[in-house]
């Protein structure tokens, strides 16, 4: 049967139609991610681990099709700046010292909490590993009161070093020599990069060094450092509860992680739901922060440059988060 040129005609109007509405509604659909092209503004604090942490959140949202721009802050301040949507969101909150601001800013929901990071967060003192020939009875906190003097530098002396975070980092080293009795002096350090460098330095000279730092790191990895145990239930964590010590900032009497969090502005869900989704469902482990850390640190790559290789490598991890943020 012969359809009339009038009918052929109307039919590949209507043809064309439908390919025009199913383009369009292609479109639309293409161009909902992202949502508003204000750029997202991510928190970086003063640790490489957090740097990398961030960075591949960047990556990916910039994949995403948004407009990223990192901010660098502390920890303390970003609390505020995210509450009031200068800085949109924190991929690496340390609930240690700073906790109750963190408690206070959920029930008062001037944040948006997304849950764990994924990574396993642990604080204490770190020494490498020849240093218990010079001290026996390492690890157990108890060797120091016989051998603090080993770690004694012309600052100290006659009392030992321990080399503790830089005073912006809530230090509380002293807390706890004062507490155990022990005949050493915390000393602040200038950060993450001065502290590695007095490390690579007292190795390369095997000479003792005692400091307070945490996992996830490549320091610890990389220069064989040991973590000094304290006993679960015994004189120890007895001395530091006398003193009122919130024991999960360092030495974690419990035998508990320290939580590693991560929150967003409130109106983020809003602004960039699709983002929303992504940030939310996100996880770094250890496992994949130490490696790209030391690459920034010892292998002297650029950081952006390391966060393109995971992405790439590791699509497999990350795009199911992906796909599911933006059905």
């Amino acid at each position: 049967m012969q359809i009339s040129l009038s009918r052929r005609r109307l039919f590949g109007a209507a043809w064309t139609g439908m390919l025009a509405l199913l383009f369009a509604l292609g479109t639309a659909q293409a161009a909902s991610v992202p949502e508003s092209t204000d750029p997202i503004k991510l928190a970086k604090y003063d640790w490489t681990g957090q740097h990398v942490t961030t960075e591949v959140v960047a990556e990916i949202l910039r994949r995403m099709g948004y407009k990223v721009e990192i901010v660098q802050t502390t920890q303390v301040p970003s609390l505020q700046a995210i509450s009031d949507g200068e800085i949109h969101a924190s991929m690496e909150w340390w609930n240690q010292a700073n906790k109750p601001l963190y408690d206070k800013a959920v029930e008062e929901k001037r944040i948006d909490p997304l849950g764990p990071t994924g990574l396993i967060g642990s604080e204490g003192w770190y020494y490498p590993s020849y240093v218990a020939e010079k001290c026996p009875g390492l690890p157990d906190w108890r060797a120091l009161e016989k051998c603090a003097e080993i770690f004694a530098t012309p600052e100290t002396a006659p009392k030992g070093r321990v080399l503790d975070y830089p005073a912006e980092w809530n230090p509380d080293a002293q807390v706890w020599i004062d507490a155990l009795g022990l005949k050493l002096v915390a000393v602040a350090s200038g950060g993450e990069g001065a502290t590695a460098a007095e490390v690579k330095s007292a190795v390369a000279r095997q000479e003792p060094i005692l400091l307070q730092w945490w996992e996830p790191t490549w320091l610890v990895t990389e220069y064989k450092l040991n973590i000094l145990k304290l006993d679960s239930d015994g004189v120890a964590c007895t001395k530091a509860q006398g003193a009122k010590i919130p024991t999960t900032k360092m030495f974690d009497c419990a035998g508990k992680p320290i939580g590693i969090v991560k929150f967003v502005w409130p109106g983020m869900k809003d602004k960039w739901p699709a983002a929303y989704k992504f940030l939310k469902a996100f996880q770094m482990t250890n496992e994949w922060q130490g490696p790209m850390a030391k690459q920034v640190e010892i292998e002297g790559q650029k950081l952006e440059d390391v966060a393109k290789k995971w992405v790439d490598a590791n699509e497999a991890a990350w795009k199911p988060w992906v796909e599911q943020a933006t059905k």
